[in-house]
């Protein structure tokens, strides 16, 4: 509890500060209608909010909390140890995922992402792991470079053709 408690607090710190960063960042005569700063405090302020829910999960006491460290015990020390390499295991497939974006391209290297992601998360492979990975590179495809015009690898594909 202690460590959710101080974590929402240095995060809710770290917001504020990244919040008056952004805030300073200077406008431009060719910016668009949201300028540079739009996307930095957009994050500064979701950060924000994920801490005031945190330090207030924390403070009403869900989610176990105190009562689930008291009743695990020894057990404690292996599901943080455990927690720790799951989380591991994910900063390395978004990893990968940067590693080979510029060669498979935008779409087939997210949709292995989100075929990786859910795979592990998961434990176990089911028949929609395919069809969804599949279909959310194509979609996030459409709504970034189709939508919002931002231009992603194409990777090796283009030059096949």
């Amino acid at each position: 509890m202690k460590r959710d408690l101080v974590c929402g607090i240095l995060m809710l710190a770290l917001a504020i500060a990244y919040y008056s960063v952004a805030a300073a960042i200077p406008h431009s005569m060719l910016a668009d209608s949201v300028g540079p700063q739009g996307l930095p405090i957009s994050y500064a302020i979701v950060l924000g909010i994920l801490s005031l829910l945190l330090i207030a999960n924390t403070l009403l006491g869900r989610g176990g909390g105190v009562h689930a460290v008291v009743s695990a015990g020894k057990n404690t020390v292996k599901s943080d140890r455990y927690a720790a390499l799951r989380a591991a295991g994910m900063v390395l497939m978004g990893a990968a995922y940067i590693a080979i974006l510029p060669w498979l391209g935008y779409i087939l290297s997210l949709a292995l992402l989100i075929f990786f992601v859910a795979w592990y998360l998961e434990r176990r492979l089911t028949p929609w792991m395919l069809p969804i990975a599949a279909a959310g590179g194509v979609v996030f495809w459409v709504i970034f470079v189709e939508i919002l015009q931002v231009p992603q690898p194409a990777g090796l594909w283009p030059s096949l053709i």
